[in-house]
């Protein structure tokens, strides 16, 4: 077996993955052999077998670096970051699950292996007759409130030596074992042997590493710090929100120390409660820990927003802090449902009505510092919001003060709030969805200096435009900033790529708006290949935007007047949307639908890794690696959903070959700086004749989940040759303002004319601060 060469080894081109050898997977190929064999890889990119993403699916995910590194690693969790699969499903019962074979229970096997008290069990009325230490987690940690929703159904899995894993992982991608694989382009076909074999370039990252909340459907972004700051997350399981600000750090690679509930403490002192019920056999719950009480489940501390989070979402500003916006929370003192059993076991779908109901809509805006760890809620600045609203830092004026941040989809008008900050709006509250694709701008710095900051109000809002179409709701975006030579801006495009309108119903349209125009306004720009929702957006350094995946599974998907095929309706094939002239170009496809739950990210050599999507969706329903399942078509759908395990996928785009196949000759930066300053220029040093250089590109790729790509930004940089007869040396006019780029960290690329761009060099955009930063000492 051949292995994959490391980021130094191969001068950082795209990973070598066709020349791996088969081994133990040529049977497989044989079977299902690489679906894009006969498409050039120079007009449709080249997509990678499988790679293990070993115990948890990426469904939060993002670069982080450490000091100094020019190599990034990949923070990704799903849901339970805090626990291990063991702890929330009975190793014992998912191997009788799978013992009992496909044709059983296709796609639900694995259901009665979690650790929950569906069965006839209220954790707050009686123990009942049904109760034994083995159904404990789901009580004892999160109140006994329905486990059965989403990525719980993902966590148990056929691959035994991860079910001791936590489920906030870190992925060393230089680690020379990161991206071997056995050439398989099928979930259902990966086993055992493959996952051991990049097992070591993944690091645990959970409790382990100071991680005791549930930080799934967080708003996180990366500051210029490089520490990732994450907000709110599900409190209870279920949609209740988080108060906590949770803070990775890159260079230790753990979390920023916070209180630790009794709730997670108590479970790692006496995992399933075997010691408490040897005790008490009708104890409810630990000693003193009542989950249904906050303070147990989330004890509070000063760093802690005002309101509690779940699908917020976050923006790092040009000041180095961060806005956060929108979520929603319920509330934990109403109990679980106490006639779920009499409603039946089956129903897997069926939540806890009462809870469910005491959702509301988080409409007032925090601004967090991360040198005083606070937030300041701003009461003044009221807005109501779908799940994790579009973010957008905008230019405003010369000043380094003259910015707002816009939004999409944004209610003013929302009702009465059924609690301080909390209105009955939008999804789950009972009253009108967003419906109106409004544009407003916060002015951010106005409403903090407001003296009125903490009197309830709509101010500091203004509405700039309104689109043609909603999306009110897992729609990508992506933002494009161009610079002149004397540092102003000449546009500022901001994209959104396909989702829903306002009937609800997928949609392929691309509209932009660009806040450099004197009056921004909406128009649309062109429609990608057929209407899907929760696309990925990818900027390239080429200033094209790589668009993967979706779902559209309504009856109406068509294109060019016919029904949609299977990899249609599930995005399987890749586009290439080019915001200059409003054009998509069909790619490459993959053999796995990665909808709401996929995420993709672009690494440092102009590729671009896919994940996510819950591990029983990436088994295509007539995966034909089930052949004996044909003769049961009529009674069982083909394939077997529960095969899925987690995984994911390189993309490589098209600039990346020659039209033989081979790879391409790629422009070479031979020196950059480090760290780069606002209001001047710097030098780039490229191998060979700079006047083969294109464009010189900054670009920002923050942390992503559920198709959104808040804080991610393509910044195209004027430049000039330094001297005629100098060799490979660029003068480039960095960014003037910090609503330009916001501080932080940047991949820095040079794009040859022919638009083939270099491996990336990490730059770092210090922050405009008299204040020295204690991070940067030792490089000065």
């Amino acid at each position: 077996m051949s292995k994959k060469i490391g980021f130094a080894a191969r001068g950082g081109s795209a990973l070598m993955w066709f020349t791996l050898a088969l081994g133990s997977g040529a049977s497989a190929q044989g079977v299902f052999p690489d679906p894009n064999a006969n498409c050039p890889p120079s007009q449709c990119g080249q997509v990678s077998p499988l790679i293990p993403m070993q115990s948890t699916e990426g469904v939060h995910m993002g670069l982080v670096w450490k000091k100094n590194s020019q190599n990034p690693k990949i923070l990704f969790h799903a849901r339970f970051s805090e626990y291990t699969p063991n702890d929330m499903a009975d190793p014992a019962l998912v191997d009788l699950a799978i013992a009992r074979g496909a044709l059983t229970t296709a796609g639900t096997q694995f259901n009665s292996s979690l650790r929950d008290v569906l069965n006839g069990f209220d954790p707050f009325l009686g123990l009942g007759q049904n109760r034994s230490a083995d159904d404990s987690f789901q009580r004892l940690t999160y109140g006994g409130y329905l486990m059965r929703q989403g990525l719980s159904q993902s966590v148990p899995t056929r691959i035994k030596a991860v079910r001791t894993m936590e489920r906030q992982l870190l992925f060393d991608i230089t680690h020379p074992d990161a991206f071997k694989n056995s050439g398989k382009f099928h979930t259902a076909l990966l086993d055992e042997a493959d996952f051991a074999m990049n097992r070591a370039a993944f690091a645990e990252n959970g409790y382990s590493k100071g991680v005791f909340y549930n930080m799934y459907c967080n708003a996180r972004t990366t500051l210029s710090d490089g520490r990732v700051y994450v907000f709110g997350g599900h409190d209870m399981q279920s949609d209740n929100g988080l108060y906590k600000v949770n803070i990775f750090d890159p260079d230790s690679e753990t979390w920023v120390k916070r209180r630790q509930p009794c709730t997670r403490a108590n479970w790692n002192k006496d995992p399933f409660g075997l010691a408490l019920f040897a005790r008490d056999p009708n104890a409810q719950f630990y000693d003193n820990c009542d989950p249904r009480d906050q303070q147990s489940t989330q004890p509070s501390e000063p760093s802690d927003q005002k309101y509690a989070r779940w699908y917020p979402s976050a923006v790092a500003l040009p000041n180095d802090t961060v806005l956060v916006v929108g979520g929603f929370d319920q509330n934990n003192s109403v109990g679980p449902d106490p006639n779920r059993a009499a409603k039946g076991r089956q129903n897997v779908s069926q939540t806890d009505t009462a809870f469910t109901a005491s959702r509301v809509n988080q409409v007032v805006p925090e601004v967090y510092d991360p040198k005083t760890d606070r937030n300041i809620a701003l009461e003044n600045a009221r807005m109501a919001f779908p799940l994790y609203p579009q973010l957008e830092v905008v230019e405003t004026g010369p000043g380094k003060d003259d910015w707002k941040v816009c939004t999409f989809d944004g209610e003013m008008d929302y009702g009465n709030e059924a609690i301080p900050g909390g209105a009955k709006f939008g999804i789950g509250g009972g009253t009108p969805n967003f419906k109106k694709g409004t544009t407003w701008c916060l002015d951010v710095l106005a409403a903090l200096k407001d003296p009125n900051r903490d009197t309830p109000a709509k101010n500091h809002w203004t509405l700039v435009d309104t689109a043609s179409e909603v999306r009110p709701y897992c729609c990508p975006t992506a933002s494009l900033v161009e610079i002149d030579r004397d540092g102003h801006t000449v546009s500022h495009k901001w994209f959104m790529i396909s989702g829903q309108d306002q009937n609800g119903d997928q949609t392929g349209t691309v509209e932009s708006i660009d806040f450099a125009d004197a009056r921004p306004r909406w128009e649309k720009v062109g429609s990608i290949l057929q209407p899907l929702a929760t696309t990925k957006a990818v900027l390239l350094p080429d200033g094209k935007v790589l668009i993967g995946q979706g779902v559209n599974r309504s009856p109406g998907c068509n294109v060019d007047g016919r029904p949609c095929t299977f990899e249609e309706r599930e995005g399987h094939h890749f586009q290439m949307f080019d915001p200059a002239t409003g054009s998509v170009t069909r790619l490459a496809k993959t053999t796995v639908s990665r909808g709401l739950h996929g995420t993709a990210t672009l690494l440092p050599d102009a590729s671009v890794f896919f994940a996510g999507e819950n591990r029983e969706a990436l088994v295509r329903p007539d995966d034909p690696s089930f052949p004996l399942m044909s003769s049961y078509a009529g009674l069982l759908p083909q394939g077997d959903p529960d095969q899925g395990v987690p995984v994911g996928q390189v993309f490589s785009p098209p600039y990346l070959f020659k039209h033989d196949g081979s790879r391409v000759a790629r422009p070479v930066i031979a020196k950059a700086p480090k760290k780069i300053a606002y209001r001047g220029s710097f030098d780039v040093k490229v191998a060979g004749d700079p006047s083969e250089i294109g464009s010189v590109v900054l670009l920002r790729s923050d942390h992503n989940t559920h198709s959104l790509t808040t804080g991610d930004r393509y910044v195209k940089l004027a430049f000039r040759a330094k001297r005629d007869d100098d060799d490979g040396e660029l003068r480039v006019r960095g960014p003037k303002l910090p609503a330009q780029a916001v501080p932080g960290i940047y991949m820095l690329f040079v794009v040859d004319r022919n638009g083939v761009p270099s491996v990336a060099r990490r730059v770092d955009l210090k922050p405009e601060t008299n204040e020295r930063d204690e991070r940067d000492r030792d490089d000065e």
